[in-house]
């Protein structure tokens, strides 16, 4: 079995009927998890390349399926995906495990969000959780000396963070000498990078054991936060992981979420129309036991940040990219958020320095020259 890469799924947002299948097969009970896999099986070309948002659910599947001990010739197949998982994971986590020592013992502190949390303290299983890479956060203010270690120990970054980029970016991207990557966040959230969402998260860390290395997760409310509203927007890689993953933190820690208090957060940050997306769907679709009290106070509609906003995060972003003029809105959708609570003229000021931050220009007087030379190779040569 291989994975194919993209096309975009028939829908960026929501699973196509076939992932669904595949979701109910890997994720139900022994009263439906049987016929869902037939059904699934029963719509593949075995012999074709997998999405890879698929092929990352089938050690998932393989394990659902030996727990409820099913007998199918796919089973030998899909035991050597999972496998090839669990050596992968096992990989990866003894390659992390002296960088994150590294931070640590430099008085850095560290925090795991997304795939490594999930294995260690929600699958409990190397290979249920498949991961690229690893997601750490550390303080803002300390992302230099944590990046001066890290390069000490051979890992690059695609780039050096200006005070710009740890005001406006969320992570950086390095990567060891063999091709491991890992997301280096001083924001939790690409949708929150404001002081105010970071105090909120780091405030209710837990502990985890990072193979010996002590480190911090989030706490299992805001870990369900934070998973759905980084899977509810459009992806590259067709959208179904996020969707396991809240699943089992809900099973696996409902008495202690706190719905009250996610929502409140989600508020605050113009975020909880994307929320009730997900829970919706995850209380429709997968009969989540979300309170009723909690779906019935979503908002319906989105506010007008979160409208403009999910122009962009709800979209095709291949599309968007592809046409000069729809690229500008993305940049202005991005500062709406940014800007949340500005003045009109602090609006306008803000922008035309964000908008010379995203052009990669050093002064605001480079500005129109740039829009007058693009004006003319778009009158000359037309849109592209």
């Amino acid at each position: 079995m291989s994975v194919a890469s993209p096309p975009l799924p028939e829908s960026i947002l929501w699973p196509t009927a076939q992932q669904e299948l595949l979701l109910a097969a890997a994720t139900g009970g022994a009263d439906s998890a049987p016929d869902a896999f037939r059904a699934w099986r029963a719509g593949i070309n075995l012999e074709d390349a997998f999405d890879r948002g698929t092929y990352r659910l089938l050690p998932l599947l393989y394990s659902n399926m030996q727990r409820i001990g099913l007998k199918d010739p796919l089973m030998a197949r899909l035991k050597g995906v999972y496998r090839k998982e669990w050596c992968t994971t096992h990989e990866l986590f003894h390659a992390f495990k002296p960088m994150l020592a590294a931070l640590e013992g430099h008085g850095i502190r560290t925090l795991q969000v997304k795939g490594a949390p999930l294995a260690l303290t929600y699958y409990r299983n190397y290979a249920a959780r498949p991961m690229a890479d690893a997601d750490v956060v550390v303080p803002r203010d300390q992302v230099p000396r944590a990046l001066e270690i890290l390069e000490s120990l051979g890992w690059q970054p695609e780039y050096r963070p200006s005070p710009e980029d740890l005001k406006f970016r969320h992570a950086v991207w390095v990567a060891d000498p063999k091709g491991r990557s890992i997301d280096l966040h001083w924001h939790f959230l690409y949708d929150a990078c404001n002081d105010d969402a970071d105090t909120h998260f780091w405030s209710s860390v837990r502990a985890l054991d990072f193979v010996g290395v002590p480190t911090r997760q989030l706490d299992p409310t805001n870990m369900l936060l934070h998973t759905i509203i980084h899977g509810v927007r459009s992806n590259p890689e067709p959208p179904i992981r996020w969707i396991p993953d809240a699943l089992i933190i809900i099973d696996s820690h409902r008495a202690e979420i706190d719905w009250n208090g996610m929502l409140a957060f989600a508020r605050s940050q113009k975020l909880a129309y994307r929320l009730g997306l997900g829970l919706k769907y995850l209380a429709r679709q997968h009969h989540a036991p979300v309170p009723q009290d909690v779906l019935e106070r979503l908002p319906p509609r989105p506010s007008l940040l979160e409208r403009t906003e999910n122009t962009v995060a709800l979209a095709e972003r291949e599309r968007l990219y592809a046409n000069v003029f729809l690229k500008q809105w993305v940049i202005f959708a991005e500062y709406c958020r940014i800007a949340h609570g500005a003045g009109r003229i602090g609006f306008l000021i803000g922008f035309s320095h964000y908008l010379r931050y995203r052009w990669g220009l050093r002064g605001r007087r480079e500005m129109i020259p740039m829009i007058a030379s693009g004006l003319v190779r778009r009158l000359r040569w037309g849109p592209g």
